[in-house]
């Protein structure tokens, strides 16, 4: 079988942590590994166990492959064989690449795209950069919803369709002929955006670049690089259950409002039991779906949303961190009850709630990790 021979300095063996953990490999120990690059020089740079490594191989490994392999030798160098490609190479190497947009190391986490869409609107304001790249990030920060369009249960359901969540799903109905518009799409414009910002880095010099523009173009990539991440692992977090009749999907919508974005994340389930009563069907025989939402916009602070839907029956519950929020949600109920039963749906519905445990969803443009395809 094929075998890779790690390519290590002495200066990298020596550090502590990276030393302990060859230092504990056994003879026979089977790894996983990812392919993230592939250097100039031929070496492939392979993510294992939360560390980068490089080696060198005999036959050619695309990159985002995923690779199972054993630990042959331990001296005079680390040699690990390759035991098997994942059998559906394709599908692995797609897999794989959704893997190289996923933050990678215990604890970590991309930025909200509040936040990202925030620091691209930043580096918009130099004149300085390229006119078709500041073009393009316009057209992604366009994409983000603003408030007033989140009034209206239309703009609700395109701001999901746009999430970028079903960028894929999109591309691939538009194989199939059937029409879908993934013009607007969040992650695609993401894409394109990263693509303008890779070809203006090849050319920095050729565009009459200075140091701090070609700095901010990289901080550019991370960000760009970030929200992609950050939907991709929406994306997974979204996969099918094997043997589940139910189905869930996770949302993060970026919100423009009054000049600045906030980040509202949706997440829905859906119960595909259907609860019966055994005869002739019931208000029960539906299905169940419920929505959270979360937001956190420095005027009103945390807040949280859940709703319950099954048949005509519509459950929800409301909790704020703030009390005069809570007081401000109470007094609009009444008037939101009587808005859904002209509709047909009965709401069901208890005082607002304190928010104990909300979900994160910092503001602030605090430094956070971004994605690093290098590690």
């Amino acid at each position: 079988m094929e075998e890779l021979q790690l390519a290590l300095t002495t200066a990298r063996v020596d550090q502590r942590n990276f030393g302990l953990w060859i230092n504990n490999w056994q003879i026979g120990q089977s790894l996983n590994a990812l392919v993230t690059n592939q250097l100039p020089t031929g070496e492939l740079v392979l993510r294992v166990g939360g560390q980068q490594i490089t080696a060198t191989a005999d036959i050619p490994i695309q990159q985002g492959a995923q690779l199972q392999l054993e630990v042959k030798e331990l001296r005079p160098v680390p040699t690990l064989r390759i035991i098997s490609p994942a059998p559906n190479a394709p599908a692995a190497a797609v897999g794989g690449t959704l893997q190289l947009l996923a933050p990678s190391g215990e604890g970590l986490a991309t930025r909200p795209l509040g936040m990202v869409a925030q620091t691209l609107q930043a580096g918009m304001a130099q004149s300085s950069l390229p006119a078709g790249l500041i073009d393009t990030l316009g057209t992604v920060l366009r994409q983000a919803s603003r408030s007033e369009r989140l009034m209206q249960p239309q703009g609700v359901a395109a701001a999901v369709r746009e999430s970028g969540v079903f960028l894929e799903s999109g591309l691939r109905a538009a194989e199939q002929g059937r029409p879908v518009a993934v013009g607007q799409d969040l992650k695609a414009g993401l894409f394109r955006a990263l693509g303008r910002v890779d070809a203006a880095l090849s050319q920095v010099s050729a565009l009459g670049l200075g140091g701090a523009d070609a700095e901010l173009l990289q901080e550019l990539k991370r960000e760009l690089e970030a929200g992609i991440g950050r939907i991709t692992v929406h994306q997974l977090n979204s996969k099918p259950t094997d043997g589940s009749q139910g189905r869930s999907w996770q949302l993060e919508i970026p919100v423009q409002h009054a000049g600045t974005f906030h980040s509202l994340r949706i997440d829905v389930e859906r119960d595909g039991q259907r609860r019966s009563d055994g005869g002739g069907g019931s208000a029960d025989d539906e299905e169940h779906w419920s929505v959270r939402l979360s937001l956190a916009p420095p005027a009103l602070g945390a807040m949280e949303i859940s709703l319950d839907l099954q048949g005509e029956r519509l459950g929800l519950r409301l909790a704020a961190e703030r009390a005069e929020v809570r007081a401000l949600l109470d007094g609009g109920l009444e008037r939101l009850q009587r808005s859904l039963a002209s509709r047909g749906l009965e709401l069901v519905t208890t005082v607002t709630a304190a928010l104990d445990d909300p979900v994160q969803l910092p503001e602030q443009s605090s430094p956070a990790p971004t994605l690093d395809v290098r590690a």
